[in-house]
């Protein structure tokens, strides 16, 4: 998957996931990786900048990602949930449903399967 010129936005907390997960999109040709740890930077640099993808931790500092997700499902962002835990409907909620969940830690081979599958998803709910 090589994504010339291509930006993407990281959010995680953990530090060394999130720049595991930077590294990981640099190989596979982003440009541009920006990386933050809280949702009110996520929502902060999304007020100024429209990411080509996104990854994003569902658990940030205590909240889930509920408004990042919605502000790249707005802007028509392809997104992948790079979480600890598996998607559960019931404790999730339907609002996720739609998102590719990628299970931490990750390999570059998941990670791309996972971009692939968002912004296949993306181009159906855009058309």
């Amino acid at each position: 998957m090589q994504e010339q010129n291509k930006t993407a936005l990281v959010l995680d907390d953990e530090m060394l996931i999130a720049l595991d997960v930077e590294a990981m999109l640099f190989d596979l040709g982003f440009a541009r990786v920006t990386v933050v740890p809280s949702v009110s930077e996520a929502l902060d640099y999304l007020s100024r900048e429209k990411p080509d993808a996104a990854v994003i931790d569902f658990h940030v500092r205590g909240k889930n990602c509920e408004p990042v997700a919605g502000a790249l499902r707005s802007l028509g962002v392809p997104t992948v949930i790079h979480s600890g835990t598996s998607f559960d409907p019931d404790y999730h909620g339907t609002f996720f449903a739609d998102f590719p969940w990628l299970a931490k830690p990750s390999s570059r081979e998941h990670l791309a399967s996972s971009l692939s599958a968002a912004i296949d998803q993306s181009k159906l709910t855009t058309d």
